[in-house]
C-alpha cells in the first residue's frame, strides 16, 4: 500500500468542513428545539419543572447566538467576499437580537408561572 498523498488528504479535509449553513440550523433551530422539548413539563406545573422550562430556553438561546458568532467566524476564516461576510454579520445580529428577546420572555414567563403556583398553594390551604 502506498501512504495518502497530499492532494487526497485536501480533498478529505474539505469533505469534512461544516458549512455556514448547517451550523446555523443546528444552532438556532435544532437543538434549543430539542432543549425545550426535552426539559419541558409534561405534568404539573411545579417550581422545579418552571425553572427548569426557563433555563432551557435560555440555555438554547445562547447557543443560539454562539451558533450565529461561529457562522460569522467561518465566514472570516473561510475568505469569503466582503458582502457575504456583512450578510452572516447582519444574520447573527438579527439572530442575538431574537435569542436576547426570548430570554427576557423566558423571564416573564417564569415570574408568571411561579405566580400561578403560589395562587394555586394559597387556595389549596
Amino acid at each position: 500500500m502506498t501512504a495518502p498523498s497530499s492532494v487526497d488528504q485536501a480533498s478529505t479535509a474539505r469533505r469534512r468542513r461544516i458549512s455556514r449553513g448547517t451550523v446555523l440550523i443546528v444552532g438556532v433551530l435544532v437543538i434549543p428545539f430539542a432543549l425545550s422539548a426535552a426539559l419541558n413539563s409534561y405534568g404539573a406545573l411545579t417550581v422545579e419543572s418552571a425553572l427548569r422550562m426557563a433555563f432551557a430556553t435560555v440555555a438554547g438561546q445562547t447557543i443560539a447566538i454562539v451558533s450565529a458568532v461561529v457562522a460569522v467566524v467561518l465566514t472570516v476564516r473561510r475568505r469569503y467576499a466582503l458582502p457575504a461576510i456583512l450578510a452572516f454579520a447582519l444574520i447573527a445580529a438579527l439572530i442575538t437580537t431574537w435569542a436576547i428577546g426570548t430570554m427576557g420572555t423566558a423571564g416573564d414567563l417564569l415570574l408568571e408561572r411561579l405566580n400561578t403556583i403560589a395562587e394555586v398553594d394559597v387556595l389549596n390551604r
